[in-house]
Parts: C-alpha cells; sequence; structure tokens
C-alpha cells in the first residue's frame, strides 16, 4: 500500500510579514519618487531696489534702467549682482539702452557711453538702441518738422537723416531679433484731413533699405510685433500680419473695443493677451492665438478674475495676472490652478514685466524685484 506524500504547509504568517516588507518598501520608494518628482508650490522672492515709484524707468535689452540725480542705472535682470552705474555729469531729458548701446540726452546733446557727447541740429525727443545702432529722433525748432539720424556704435553718423516733412513720428525702435537690425518707424499723417498712420522699416543690415507698409486711414497702429517671417501690426481695431520679405498683408483679425498687453511667440502660434479698452471691466481678460500662416486660425479665450487686476503679462507658457493682493496663473486654455496662485508680501499698485520670470512690483513708493519661484 502506498503512502499518501504530506501536503507542504503554508506559512501563513511568513507570508504575511513579506506582504508587510512589500508594502513599506513599495511605499518607500513611492515616496522617494514623490519628493523627487512632485510639483512644488510656487513662490515669490523679492528685492528691494533703489527705485522711487515716480522715477522714469524703462525695460529694454535684458535691463531695467532708471536715472537719478546723478547716475544711470541699468539692473540686470537676469542678475542684479551685474548691475551697470554711469555717472552723469548734467541732468539728462531721457535716455535709451539695448544689451550693447546705451545713449543719454538732453537738450540738442546727445552722447553714447564710451564717446564724446554729439550736439544736434533741433531738439531731441527720443532715443532708441539696436544691437549697433542708436536712432535719435529730433524736431527742428524754426518748422516743427521731425527726423531721425541714425549713428553706429562709434557714434558716426550713418547715412542721411531720414526726414518725415509732412508727418510726426509717435513712435520707433529697433528690431534686433533673428540677427537683424532693422529700424521700425510709426508716423502720423497730420496734413490729411484725418490721421493717416504708416510704419516703416529701415534695414540697416543692408544700408537702411526701406520697406513701405499701406497706409492705415480707419486706425491707428500702437505697437508691432516681429517673429522670424512676419512682422504683426498691432492697432486700434486689427492686428495685421505681413510677410517681412515681401510687405504683403496676409490676413488681419479684428479687436476693436480691446487693447494689447503682452504678445508672445512660440511653436508658430503668436499669443496675444488683451483688456477691455478703457477702465470699465477690470477683471476681464482676453487670449487671442494666431498661426503664422496664410490663414490666422484664431482662438479666443476670456478669463474672468474675480478681482480688479493690477497689470497682467505672459510667462513660462502661462498668464501671469497681478492684483492688489496675489498674482493668479492661468493656462493658455483658461484653466486656473489654484495651487500655482501665490500671495504677495507687499501690496501692488503697479507691475511690471521684467523677463519670463520676474517682474517690477510698486507697493507705494516702493519697488522690489520680484522673482517666481516654482
Amino acid at each position: 500500500m502506498n503512502e499518501a506524500k504530506a501536503k507542504p504547509r503554508i506559512n501563513f504568517l511568513r507570508l504575511i510579514l513579506f506582504a508587510l516588507v512589500a508594502i513599506v518598501l513599495s511605499g518607500g520608494v513611492f515616496a522617494v519618487f514623490y519628493l523627487m518628482f512632485r510639483q512644488r508650490d510656487a513662490s515669490l522672492t523679492y528685492e528691494k531696489l533703489d527705485i522711487d515709484a515716480n522715477m522714469d524707468y524703462h525695460v529694454s535689452g535684458g535691463y531695467l534702467t532708471y536715472a537719478s540725480a546723478t547716475d544711470l542705472i541699468q539692473v540686470n535682470t537676469s542678475d542684479t549682482k551685474k548691475s551697470i552705474v554711469t555717472n552723469l555729469p548734467t541732468a539728462i531729458d531721457g535716455f535709451g539702452v539695448s544689451s550693447t548701446i546705451t545713449a543719454v540726452y538732453a537738450g540738442s546733446n546727445l552722447q553714447l557711453r564710451n564717446f564724446k557727447t554729439l550736439t544736434l541740429n533741433g531738439t531731441i525727443r527720443g532715443v532708441a538702441c539696436g544691437g549697433s545702432h542708436c536712432a535719435a529722433l529730433r524736431t527742428n525748432e524754426v518748422n516743427g518738422l521731425d527726423s531721425i539720424v541714425v549713428f553706429n556704435a562709434s557714434a558716426e553718423a550713418v547715412g542721411n537723416p531720414i526726414d518725415f516733412s509732412e508727418s510726426k513720428v509717435v513712435n520707433f525702435g529697433f528690431e534686433t531679433g533673428y540677427g537683424r537690425e532693422l529700424l521700425w518707424v510709426i508716423c502720423v499723417n497730420t496734413q490729411a484731413s484725418l490721421p493717416v498712420t504708416t510704419v516703416r522699416l529701415y534695414d540697416y543690415n543692408n544700408g537702411g533699405a526701406m520697406s513701405y507698409y499701406p497706409s492705415f486711414y480707419e486706425q491707428s497702429i500702437e505697437r508691432v510685433y516681429f517673429t522670424e517671417d512676419s512682422v504683426f501690426l498691432i492697432g486700434t481695431e486689427d492686428i495685421v500680419r505681413y510677410n517681412l520679405d515681401s510687405s504683403r498683408e496676409r490676413y488681419r483679425v479684428g479687436i476693436y473695443g480691446k487693447e494689447v498687453m503682452d504678445v508672445a511667440f512660440s511653436s508658430g502660434t503668436v499669443r496675444f493677451l488683451l483688456k477691455p479698452r478703457g477702465s470699465s471691466n477690470e477683471h476681464i481678460l482676453y487670449t487671442l492665438a494666431l498661426a503664422e500662416a496664410d490663414a490666422p486660425n484664431t482662438t479666443m479665450l476670456t478669463v474672468y478674475v474675480g478681482e480688479n487686476i493690477v497689470n497682467a503679462f505672459l510667462q513660462s507658457n502661462g498668464i501671469r495676472i497681478v492684483t492688489r493682493t496675489r498674482m493668479i496663473s492661468y493656462t493658455y486654455s483658461g484653466k486656473n490652478s489654484p495651487s500655482a496662485d501665490i500671495e504677495l508680501e507687499y501690496p501692488a499698485d503697479a507691475a511690471l514685466k521684467l523677463n519670463d520670470s520676474s517682474f517690477l512690483l510698486v507697493s507705494g513708493d516702493d519697488c522690489y524685484f520680484t522673482k517666481r519661484e516654482s
């Protein structure tokens, strides 16, 4: 008679111990990964700057620039420890700054840093600096006509002055992205029965060659925005896209009743942040996405904010909204993440975008270099 083999006994206690150990180990691994990859709460750092809120300050060329009674101070917006201070022998009327050129002016006198003072005919109304050129807008004291004189980085005049015999210059500047050196000028013809706005481009990589764009009779052009292939003219009623190489209009999109606050470009899409023109709706914003193509493929979203907006701008692939007490974040799709909202340490009276992660916070008479950490 064959003896039956004994069945192996299951040690339930050992199995339970193994299971508990496995749970503890897996929990530890999960905790490690959570600590490594969890999304940390956003925060703001503050650095008080020696700027009075009533000073004239300007952001350009990677610097926040302002003038005291004795110095021109350029605060590096990426590293405040790399700021530049230039002594001013006399009081100035204004300044222009790029990443490579700094110019100051007073009356008819213009000075580029490290070069002697130049005296121009007429009164200087403003200067703009590019990568290798500086443009000074002057007005003739006798006939009131505007002209722009362009200098190279060695303070030598380039070509003849640009005259505006029938127009007044309302804005101008340099576009230096993608290796360019384009002087853009927005001017208004005041001789016509109705004001006519025209935009001109001068290519100083090509001897100052000029391009005209069509005149606008029904609206004013307030600003320009460049991509690699396009220039967007932002008006009081439309945003109009032109090809840079042909000055040909590709499309226009209406924005009547709205005002552009900020612009950003990525992956073939230009995004505009807008607000209602005027001050009646201080808690509403709009985002407008346009394709850099023959058709705009328009996408418009409305963002409702539950409190009055001090300022708003586009940063880090999203919308940053500064209210009196908070910085609120929205995605481009209009979604708000409360965990990304930050209470301000100082009440905001004004806010100015400095770069993709920083802004100038004005609180009372004090100004703070404020950086978002995430």
